[in-house]
């Protein structure tokens, strides 16, 4: 499997002078220690130290974004670390479309770029523009709490709203929920007075059963400290880390971060990206100010997350114990194997040996006449009787 990966670009691993089994800390406190030998400012001149610097700085990039070192666990740095970090669907022609599709179809997340249209829409309306001539500038719609929106939108476009939020509002917390019942993908992106891209949250698969969407962006714009998990761990993902010696449990938690979202208050541009790769996205839209933080719900929420955090920190430095000890079981198990298939075959051979013992006694005897069977009975008692 390592062999694979290394055709397919640089063993970042490696680089790091670390195992394929090695948690967030273990991946920087390596980096820590090998960049503060090669810094630039170390080595003022050296050509050498300075491109080794550049080569860890690539690796510590990819592995300590929880993201961007799954994507490299299964294909390696070609085709996936560069050209799949930020893919633009506008620009894709059918087949990279359909190809798009497939990877993402099949668990392996894919990253897309917003339009540059988008973006460029965005800036217009952050600036109060109501007419930009050559440019088609989209409407927008101003939210109310609590009111629900219906709609659909084309792929790769976006639907435009306004919500205003009091300092009064974000005390309590406010919440942009999304939501689509058909798992559609797309993405809740909120601007600046600018218009440049300052929030977004990406759709995700509902793990909750009680609810009837099927994914979902939710915003959470919330006083209390909050952590984020990002979808699951997939087949594909699970089979890799199963020919890592890394056990998938290890893994659950690896996107499980604290979420860092602010807003002040005021008048605020977001939109609905349609992130489908060919089909328009249907989504239901609302905004709502939270229940206050003392609720049963908020309570709920930190004491859960407040043990997963825990959870996550002992996943983390028991992994390599673990891994190493795992090992060293199957190790064990491949000669215990090696064992019982030895000793099944040393059976048989000691068996076929007795076999041949025997036989080779036996053929010093080959030319002693057999003897004939004594015959017994009431015949033959009462035939010597009368004879």
């Amino acid at each position: 499997m390592s062999d694979e990966r290394n055709k397919k670009g640089r063993d970042f691993y490696a680089t790091l002078g670390v195992e394929r089994s090695a948690n967030q800390g273990q991946i920087k406190s390596a980096y820590r220690k090998k960049a503060m030998k090669c810094h630039p400012d170390k080595n003022p001149g050296n050509e050498e130290s300075a491109e080794q610097f550049r080569q860890l700085s690539s690796a510590y990039s990819v592995l300590s974004d929880p993201n961007k070192k799954r994507n490299y666990d299964l294909h390696g740095e070609e085709g996936n670390v560069e050209e799949l970090s930020s893919v633009s669907v506008a620009e894709l022609g059918t087949l990279g479309r359909l190809l798009g599709a497939l990877v993402s179809k099949a668990g392996i997340p894919v990253p897309t770029e917003i339009t540059q249209k988008v973006l460029t829409s965005a800036q217009h309306l952050a600036a109060g523009a109501t007419h930009v001539p050559g440019f088609e500038l989209p409407q927008f719609t101003h939210l109310v709490y609590g009111q629900t929106v219906s709609s659909t939108v084309d792929r790769q476009c976006a639907h435009f709203y306004k919500i205003t939020i009091s300092d009064d509002d974000l005390a309590r917390g406010v919440i942009i929920q999304c939501t689509s019942n058909v798992k559609d993908k797309f993405k809740c992106v909120v601007f600046d007075h600018e218009g440049h891209v300052c929030l977004v949250e990406e759709s995700q698969k509902s793990r909750d059963k009680r609810i009837a969407y099927k994914s979902a962006a939710n915003m959470f714009l919330v006083p209390f400290a909050r952590y984020n998990l990002l979808e699951g761990i997939t087949p594909a993902m699970m089979r890799m880390a199963q020919e890592d010696d890394v056990p998938p449990v290890f893994m659950i938690l690896d996107t499980f971060d604290k979420d860092v979202k602010h807003l002040r208050e005021g008048t605020h541009l977001f939109c609905v990206y349609g992130d489908n790769w060919f089909q328009s996205v249907k989504y239901n839209l609302r905004c709502m100010v939270a229940v206050p933080p003392s609720a049963g719900p908020v309570q709920a929420i930190e004491e859960a997350e407040w043990k997963l955090a825990e959870k996550k920190d002992k996943l983390e430095r028991i992994q390599p114990e673990f891994c190493e000890l795992k090992k060293k079981f199957e190790e064990a198990c491949k000669n215990l194997e090696a064992d019982i298939k030895e000793t099944a075959e040393l059976i048989q051979v000691r068996e076929s040996a007795y076999t041949d013992y025997i036989t080779h006694s036996a053929a010093q005897y080959n030319n002693v006449p057999q003897a004939q069977a004594q015959q017994k009975g009431f015949m033959g008692g009462f035939g010597k009787l009368f004879g």
